[in-house]
Formats: C-alpha cells, sequence, structure tokens
C-alpha cells in the first residue's frame, strides 16, 4: 500500500471509530421523562451527563387579577417582592413596564432558584436575591433574617400555592400580601402524551416538578395499562416529595436543589445505591 492509501486508511479507522463511539455514547444515555415544560437548560445539563431528557407538560396555566396586580405593583408601600414561581415571574411580567415600576428598582425581590432569578432578569430587568436558597421555607428564613419586623411583601402566587412560606413570614411578624395571579390547571393532552412515551420511549425514572402535577399524572396512569407507574419516581423539593407519597408511591429521590445539576446527582445516588445493593 503506498503513502496516500495508507492515510486513507488510517483516516477511514479513524472515523470509523469515531462512529462507533458516537453509536455507543448514543446507545448508552439513558432516558429520563421530565414532567415540565421543555426547557433548553435542562436539555443541556442532563446531555452532558449522558442522559436523554423526554418531556411532558402536565399543567395549563390561567392568568388572572392581572389589573388587580398592575395597580398593587404600583403600591409603594411595599417593602419588596416575592416570586417563587416561574408563572408568578410571568403573570408580573403581563403587566410590567419599566418606567412605570421604576419604584421596584430599590425594593428587594425574592425568589428560590437561579433559573427563576434569570427569568426576572429577562422579563422583569431586576436582579433577585435568594436565589441559592432552594425552597419555600429556606426563603422564608432568609426574609425573616434580612428584614425587620412589620416590613410588607407583595407574593403573587398560583391557586395551589403552599401556605408554608406566608404562614412562616406571618410568625415572624412580616406581612405577606398574597394574590392569587395564576390558576393551574390539567394539560388537557396528558393522558395521549402518556400513552405516546409510554408506547415508544424506555425511561430508566420519573422527575416531578409540583404537587398538582403529581396529582393529575397519577390519575391518568391508572386509566390504562402502562409501564410508567413503576419506574422510580424523583422530586424537584419537599413539597412534590410529599405529595407522591400522600398517592402511596414511593419516593426514589429528591433535588436538594430547583436545578438541573440536583436532580442528576438525585438520580445518580439511587441508580449508585442500587447497584451496589446487587
Amino acid at each position: 500500500m503506498n503513502h496516500n492509501g495508507q492515510s486513507c486508511y488510517v483516516l477511514m479507522e479513524y472515523r470509523t471509530k469515531n462512529y462507533i463511539d458516537v453509536w455507543y455514547k448514543i446507545a448508552a444515555m439513558k432516558k429520563v421523562l421530565l414532567f415540565k415544560s421543555a426547557s433548553e437548560d435542562y436539555e443541556k445539563t442532563f446531555s452532558k451527563c449522558n442522559y436523554q431528557t423526554i418531556f411532558v407538560e402536565p399543567l395549563e396555566f390561567v392568568y388572572i387579577n392581572l389589573q388587580k396586580l398592575s395597580e398593587k405593583l404600583q403600591n409603594g408601600n411595599y417593602h419588596g417582592l416575592i416570586l417563587t414561581s416561574p408563572r408568578a415571574i410571568e403573570a408580573v411580567s403581563r403587566c410590567w413596564a419599566p418606567s412605570k415600576f421604576i419604584l421596584w428598582n430599590t425594593k428587594r425581590i425574592y425568589t428560590v432558584g437561579e433559573s427563576s432569578n434569570r427569568k426576572v432578569k429577562l422579563l422583569l430587568g431586576l436582579e433577585a436575591l435568594g436565589t441559592s436558597t432552594g425552597n419555600a421555607e429556606n426563603l422564608a428564613k432568609l426574609i425573616t433574617k434580612e428584614n425587620p419586623e412589620s416590613s410588607k411583601f407583595l407574593f403573587p402566587c398560583g391557586n395551589f400555592s403552599s401556605e408554608l412560606l406566608p404562614s412562616m413570614l406571618h410568625s415572624s411578624g412580616i406581612v405577606v400580601d398574597s394574590l392569587t395571579v395564576y390558576e393551574t390547571k390539567e394539560n388537557e393532552n396528558l393522558r395521549t402524551n402518556l400513552m405516546a412515551v409510554n408506547d415508544s420511549e424506555e425511561p430508566c425514572c420519573m422527575v416531578f416538578f409540583s404537587p398538582s402535577g403529581c396529582e393529575y399524572i397519577h390519575r391518568q396512569l391508572q386509566t390504562f395499562n402502562n409501564k410508567l407507574s413503576n419506574l422510580p419516581h424523583f422530586a424537584i423539593g419537599n413539597s412534590t416529595a410529599h405529595k407522591i407519597e400522600n398517592l402511596g408511591v414511593e419516593i426514589a429521590g429528591v433535588a436538594v436543589k430547583p436545578k438541573a445539576e440536583s436532580v442528576i446527582e438525585s438520580i445518580e445516588q439511587y441508580f449508585r445505591t442500587l447497584q451496589s445493593c446487587r
């Protein structure tokens, strides 16, 4: 074989090896069923850890009381704003005007996660505090620590919002003005989407992101024979985990923080433990 022929052979061998490596990587990727709207952040983070993501949104949201919310946002008597969900941030953004609500530039905005902080920055142009707290209980402790008694906060929330945060703040003498700005409903395509995943995919586990989502999914899975119910169930936080357990299902793991890296850590810890027990 001449020099050129040898070079071509080496190149073909290299390319073939690369293709095989890629094929094995794809074949080895584990699929995870995430009950949330499609997220580029989650998709990228999971892919880096050799996971494929399957997104199924169990919820639909209807925004309400936006006129009332707009009026409250113009009220200068609040010390700050508490936004514990993406929908609450979205509701505020729907009636937001930077020039109109410039007073919020000097007030405290609190949220519970880094993705929510990015959303606050993107939609409202504001910086949020509490992004590393991870849940409502820790956020309430931080707000209590950083603000004097009788401080007043506006708390836009959903119709299924937990009373934990307002109760903790009230017990510390902080006033919370809660306003329901969105209603949570079951996605009308949920059953169809669950059946499609059951028939065509092989996920290794499922991740739940809200108590209401858990309830809707659990109810729909009772309506047809499926493989999904037997998969390990993971939760984004404690309130979601408690809901899963209340439905009579064992919880496999709970993410320490509401972010993709923490979800993956919880999943991998579970499967490592499972492997070591064999």
